[in-house]
């Protein structure tokens, strides 16, 4: 699969890269925290809009800040930056999986006007819903040094922990792929661990999509997702799909939710 060249800028201060791709209005696609980029879903997005899809600070090819990494400068100041820097300063369609549609929420939340309307799979609602082996891990990045340490022994743990001994194991062994900065995302990690964005996803007033999968034992309680309520919020339920998605999971989720991102006049 070939996607072209990525493009490089200064984001926030932090050397960005992220791929575009298409022509149409924008589409901002945010991938989640354990290394997977989202080309996929810009690759398939690309036939209707110009996608964007960035390598958050500290993962790929983009350098971590030199502060702390958090949730709030994630969803602010660096998503605002790259919205009006890069794509321009116009309303946007967001698309987000994991802890990415995390950040979008936050960005909705704090920059009232800046997004039309948001795509969010399995967001991280409460961080403090995550497993508890996984809370455990994060924690564990307050030990200096222990975040390289967990990110290089991953891929030998992910077999035996609860809620991802669906995943095949090619898939395994690329969980933590992606992460250049083991600072930046036990930073990063901590911060999810500590927030909560139930109250901003109900304050929203432009149209949420929540889209899940049926498979269980995922990251995120699908209870979770299904409790959120509210005048502006639909939710879309795809068979066969789990909290992981790779390259055909990503394209699934978008062909699902054409309808949902087609853009009114407002973007035109």
């Amino acid at each position: 699969m070939s996607l072209g060249a990525k493009l490089k800028a200064f984001v926030a201060g932090v050397e960005t890269w992220f791929l575009r791709l298409g022509q149409g209005p924008p589409l901002l696609v945010m991938p989640g925290l354990l290394g997977r980029d989202a080309h996929p879903a810009a690759e398939a997005s690309s036939d209707r809009h110009t996608a964007y899809a960035p390598d958050p600070p500290g993962f790929w090819q983009s350098e971590a800040p030199t502060g702390r990494l958090t949730v709030p400068w994630l969803g602010g100041s660096w998503i605002g930056s790259f919205h009006k820097g890069v794509i321009g300063n116009r309303p946007i369609l967001v698309l987000g999986f994991s802890a990415g549609a995390t950040f979008l929420v936050h960005y909705a939340a704090t920059h009232p006007g800046a997004i039309g309307k948001l795509v969010l799979y399995e967001p991280i609602i409460k961080g403090r819903d995550l497993p508890p082996w996984l809370r455990g891990l994060i924690l564990a990045t307050r030990i200096p040094g222990a975040t390289a340490v967990i990110l290089k022994w991953a891929p030998n743990l992910v077999p035996v922990l609860p809620g991802v001994n669906k995943v095949g194991w090619r898939k395994r062994m690329r969980l933590v792929e992606g992460i250049n900065s083991p600072r930046a995302v036990g930073d990063l990690g901590r911060s999810l661990l500590s927030s909560d964005v139930t109250d901003q996803i109900q304050s929203l007033d432009v149209p949420v999509l929540i889209v899940r999968g049926d498979r269980p034992g995922g990251l995120v309680p699908l209870e979770a997702l299904k409790s959120l309520r509210g005048p502006h919020i639909s939710h879309l339920e795809i068979a066969g799909l789990g909290h992981f998605l790779g390259g055909k999971g990503q394209q699934s989720v978008v062909e699902a939710v054409r309808d949902f991102l087609r853009p009114s006049r407002t973007f035109r």
